[in-house]
């Protein structure tokens, strides 16, 4: 911001900043609220460089008056999203948190690489039991073993997994 610039935003705010306090205390009812409003203003003001500053009052106030409407804009979708909130809080939805998903992603990677340390039969028949909900049946046929065998791979994987990933699984 050039020097001639910031001396007009500064008139201005001298000049305008008891009557902008006024008109959105009047509306926000907080003097925070609307101390930062007023800020706001003569912000947008000033970082318009090839706006004339001394366009008068009714500029400053239109201005004011877009905040206000993009204030409330905010607040309803605040309020919108706080009742979808409440309203899936009831129905056991888990909302989708970036720690949540890192730690998903770190917990699969891990799984993954204590996967691949199984035999490759081991660690297909564990996947097609735990991850694809295939019956121990089905993985028999399919591979030409016996129940009891896939058991028994389901046994050694299992084992395996805690020992190298915990309680994790």
């Amino acid at each position: 911001m050039n020097a001639a610039l910031g001396r007009e935003v500064v008139e201005l705010s001298r000049e305008f900043r008891p009557a902008l306090m006024a008109f959105f205390l009047r509306r926000v009812h907080d003097h925070a609220e609307a101390e930062d409003l007023t800020q706001e203003v003569f912000s947008r003001i000033a970082a318009q460089p090839d706006m004339p500053v001394r366009s008068g009052s009714a500029y400053l106030f239109q201005v004011a008056a877009n905040l206000l409407r993009d204030r409330a804009r905010r607040q309803q979708v605040r309020r919108n999203y706080r009742e979808t909130l409440g309203q899936i809080d009831g129905e056991a939805i888990e909302l989708i948190d970036p720690y949540r998903v890192t730690a998903a992603r770190s917990s699969m990677a891990a799984l993954r690489a204590a996967l691949d340390e199984l035999d490759p039969t081991t660690s297909a028949i564990f996947v097609l039991y735990r991850l694809e909900h295939m019956s121990k049946d089905v993985i028999a046929e399919g591979f030409g073993i016996t129940v009891r065998t896939v058991e028994k791979h389901l046994t050694r994987a299992m084992a395996r997994l805690t020992a190298r990933l915990g309680d994790a699984i």
